[in-house]
């Protein structure tokens, strides 16, 4: 669980060993943990034949929240008994003009408190079919039940509808940083010296408008309050991330 806290995609794949295309125990466990990082399931056609059976074992599992528009499809290449899984992203649709803008995601409050609770509850638990069990199978689901429904209980996953309101980051700022975006994905893909170069001094002009921007924002916000001290230090503590609610963490939903 804690690799899964630090992916950076909104897509993983791989041989998961669970067959999709029959209801377990394994799939439900498997599913409860990717959802809890918003990634699902969309490979429903089998990935595996060996002898007269067949079986959906390879996955693929998304971010359907931010990546709504996708083909998933088989490519049999015939070099051993599993199929290949071919999927088709439209990233225009990522980098629009609303999703940008106005994004909804998930994500668990956890800070210190949260974290002390959850221990709390943990250290209440008798753990007696772990500890005194003999089959290993049922002394690990037994373990994941106890230790899942604690965690979800302490950790539920809230909807947040992220839209941005600071106020110096103006419409023409937000253009600049979806065509920012574009370019990178050129920048990424080719050799050219002068998209490289291009690039960059695309980044360094609009890391200077925004810089410029926050400090004009600032500067008026100073001197319209009358307590310009405290506000100063609101000001500092927002922009070194020293806000009390920063001890919250954002599971990897980016």
């Amino acid at each position: 669980m804690q690799k899964l806290c630090t992916i950076k995609s909104n897509l993983i794949y791989g041989d998961v060993n669970v067959n999709y295309l029959q209801e377990s125990d394994k799939k439900s466990q498997l599913n409860a943990l990717l959802n809890s990082y918003n990634l699902f399931s969309i490979v429903q056609f089998p990935t595996r034949t060996y002898r007269n059976s067949i079986s959906a074992i390879d996955n693929i599992f998304i971010d359907t929240t931010k990546i709504d528009n996708y083909e998933v499809i088989p490519a049999m290449n015939g070099l051993s008994d599993h199929d290949a899984q071919i999927i088709n992203l439209n990233l225009n649709s990522l980098y629009n003009n609303k999703s940008h803008e106005y994004q909804t995601y998930f994500k668990r409050n956890i800070n210190k408190y949260t974290m002390a609770e959850f221990q709390n509850s943990l250290s209440y638990e008798s753990w007696d079919p772990v500890f005194d069990g003999n089959d290993v199978n049922k002394i690990l689901n037994s373990f994941l039940n106890t230790y899942l429904r604690i965690f979800y209980a302490t950790f539920p996953l809230k909807k947040i509808n992220n839209e941005n309101k600071t106020p110096c980051i103006t419409k023409g700022i937000k253009t600049s940083c979806i065509q920012k975006r574009k370019l990178y994905f050129a920048y990424r893909n080719s050799t050219n010296p002068h998209i490289k170069r291009y690039y960059k001094h695309y980044c360094n002009i609009l890391s200077k408008v925004i810089k410029e921007a926050k400090k004009c924002h600032y500067d008026n916000q100073i001197k319209n309050f009358t307590n310009k001290n405290k506000t100063t230090w609101s000001t500092v503590n927002k922009e070194t991330h020293r806000e009390t609610h920063s001890t919250n963490i954002k599971w990897c939903y980016y």
